[in-house]
Parts: structure tokens; C-alpha cells; sequence
């Protein structure tokens, strides 16, 4: 009996590990799919990446893959703005301060 030819990649994967690269690789399509369909974004992407190494080992080769998924990544959060203030933080600058401080609504300048 002549020995199996395997020519194809797409075979090759299919049979790796008894088929579980093959598993994970739909399972972290499905993933990733799922992650870009929810995203709250109007535009989302991620990768998929199948890394093969082939390794000669004197007569043989290996044959090692390596699946990675990047989901997409959530919006940041933007800056806040405070200024120091006694030890602390404040949300108004401090040569507006005296702009928020109450006055007295009675208190009128007389005309000189």
C-alpha cells in the first residue's frame, strides 16, 4: 500500500491533532464574530491568525500551529480636567473660583 500524499493545507489542518485546530479555529471565528457584531461601535474589527512553524528534525518535519483571535478593543475613556487643589482635585479652575462663590443680591454700588 502506498503511503498518503497530503498536498492540501486546508487537509493538513483538518487532520492536525486529530482534528482540534480545526475546532478552535471555528471556535474562535464564532468568537470573533460575535465580539464585532456586539461591539457598540459603528466600526469594529479583529483578527484571526493561523501561525504554522515547520521545523526539519533530521528525516521529519513538525508541523506546529499556533491559533490567536484579537478581539475588537472597547472605546477608551477621554480625559477629565481638574486642577490641584489643597491636597486634592477640584473641577474649577482656581482664578474662576471667585466667579461661583454666592454674593450678596441686597449689596448695590451707589453711582459716585
Amino acid at each position: 500500500m502506498a503511503a498518503r500524499v497530503i498536498r492540501s493545507f486546508f487537509q493538513a489542518i483538518g487532520i492536525m491533532h486529530r482534528g482540534r485546530v480545526e475546532e478552535k479555529l471555528n471556535t474562535e471565528l464564532a468568537r470573533l464574530l460575535e465580539a464585532v457584531e456586539q461591539h457598540p461601535e459603528e466600526k469594529a474589527s479583529g483578527t484571526l491568525t493561523l501561525t504554522v512553524t515547520v521545523t526539519k528534525l533530521g528525516d521529519r518535519l513538525d508541523v506546529k500551529p499556533k491559533v490567536e483571535a484579537k478581539l475588537p478593543k472597547d472605546k477608551d475613556f477621554g480625559s477629565a480636567t481638574f486642577w490641584p487643589l489643597e491636597g486634592g482635585l477640584s473641577i474649577e479652575h482656581p482664578s474662576q473660583s471667585d466667579m461661583f462663590t454666592p454674593r450678596d443680591a441686597n449689596a448695590r454700588r451707589e453711582p459716585a
